[in-house]
């Protein structure tokens, strides 16, 4: 996200060699598990170029970015298959009992039969994965006798995919075999709000970085995240919060959108609880304050106006590795989410944003 703090919106709105001088890239967070719109964000990118040349106008990717990042991911997964090196084994794409966004998850099974049409993708939940379920000695898993190779989490995010002990003995599972994992638990809980809170404190990203530029050029991305811990230091960031709480966001360790806490609810919030041990389930982030454009959302049931709107753009990326040895690391297109200015949360599926695609001038 393109941070313009200190700006007015109608200063930003009016006067674009201030707002170039003044954005600043801002990192919001990283997802590492069931990563959205890869398939649909690509369709979008196509549906824009067909609009404009409707519109006589001149379209290509200089203006609008191509956009592949289906096809991307789903070679990232077949690349991740032929490693594990069964050519009969499956891809496992783990789901919800209903799923909202099978269209998405279709796009991403196109993209792993692009590469590999030999690739047997199955989809089963958590409950079927539990009922078909079996782990021999040196850990292969296979369901009703079928191994799979590599699993690919499209629900396991939040606790509400957990109703019973059988969805935590799948999952239990699925991490002790041998099956490759996207992501494994590792990575899941690295997209936590709190590991990102903490790879933000001072000598965090020089652990994994020793090249001093590239930490600086990292650090310059990083909004202010602060814990909530039971300590001096929580103390201080509710302190700042109770202060001024239009400055900040209140994330509890949620996916899925719809979790954050702003403006004066972050002091209602935090008021309850400032001196209960619940509070280190937050961390406090600095809120960034995108520049505005107008343009005309549609929604179902709505008129028709100009607004303000935002956009986030989130990248997406493939890393496969064996714990010691990076095997690939790559980045595989975009996705633009937009919204209106006076919507605080960002989620598409939740209701809050759309999908858009970048329009370079």
């Amino acid at each position: 996200m393109m941070d313009c703090s200190g700006n007015s919106h109608s200063t930003q709105n009016h006067n674009k060699k201030l707002r170039v001088v003044d954005m600043k890239l801002k990192q919001i967070e990283m997802n590492t598990i069931a990563s959205s719109f890869a398939g649909l964000s690509a369709q979008m990118t196509q549906f824009h170029h067909y609009i404009l040349d409707l519109c006589d106008v001149d379209v290509n990717s200089s203006t609008i970015p191509e956009n592949s990042s289906y096809n991307d991911l789903g070679k990232g997964i077949a690349e991740a298959w032929e490693l594990y090196g069964n050519k009969s084994a499956a891809v496992l794409f783990l789901v919800e009992t209903v799923s909202t966004n099978i269209f998405d998850q279709r796009w991403v099974e196109y993209g792993i039969h692009h590469h590999n049409s030999h690739i047997k993708v199955i989809r089963k939940t958590f409950l079927e994965v539990h009922e078909e379920m079996d782990l021999s000695e040196d850990k292969v898993l296979t369901l009703s006798g079928l191994e799979v190779a590599v699993v690919y989490f499209r629900c396991g995010y939040s606790p509400d995919q957990y109703t019973s002990e059988k969805e935590w003995e799948a999952r239990l599972t699925i991490e002790r075999s041998r099956a490759i994992k996207c992501p494994n638990i590792n990575y899941h809980l690295i997209g936590t709000k709190k590991i990102q809170q903490e790879l933000v404190r001072e000598g965090a990203v020089e652990k994994f970085i020793t090249d001093a530029d590239a930490v600086a050029r990292i650090r310059a991305t990083f909004a202010g995240q602060y814990s909530l811990d039971l300590d001096a230091e929580g103390d201080k960031a509710v302190q700042m919060a109770l202060d001024n709480p239009d400055r900040f966001v209140l994330k509890p360790q949620r996916e899925g959108g719809g979790n954050n806490t702003y403006g004066e609810d972050i002091r209602t919030v935090l008021s309850g609880i400032k001196d209960s041990e619940e509070r280190t389930a937050y961390i406090l982030m600095e809120r960034v304050h995108p520049f505005s454009f107008k343009n005309y959302p549609l929604r179902p049931g709505s008129e028709v106006r100009c607004m303000d709107m935002v956009s986030e753009l989130g990248i997406y990326g493939v890393l496969i590795g064996n714990g010691e040895t990076v095997i690939k690391n790559e980045q595989c297109s975009h996705l633009l989410r937009t919204k209106t200015l006076e919507t605080d949360e960002g989620g598409i599926v939740a209701g809050f944003a759309a999908m858009d695609s970048p329009y370079l001038v």
